[in-house]
């Protein structure tokens, strides 16, 4: 994903720089700034978005109806 929009940005910032006016290599030099830059942010927000969570045990839990302690912690009182 950080890849397709560097790639993105690159090619917008360089294109769009030539047909602006500048010369190729300055196109290329500010696409290439820009595909770091936003490739950069994609990849730092991804990585804090969909790192795996640290307790990932709780759910993981068994959900058999079959559990042999299913029932020992009801309420006795009723």
């Amino acid at each position: 994903m950080a890849i397709a929009f560097g790639l993105l940005a690159f090619g917008f910032l360089a294109v769009g720089s030539v047909l602006m006016g500048s010369r190729v290599i300055t196109g290329a030099i500010r696409g290439g700034f820009g595909a770091v830059i936003f490739g950069g942010l994609i990849w730092g927000f991804a990585h804090l978005f969909l790192r795996e969570d640290e307790d990932a045990s709780i759910q993981d839990m068994l959900a058999d109806d079959n559990a042999p302690d299913k029932g020992t912690e009801l309420d006795q009182t009723a």
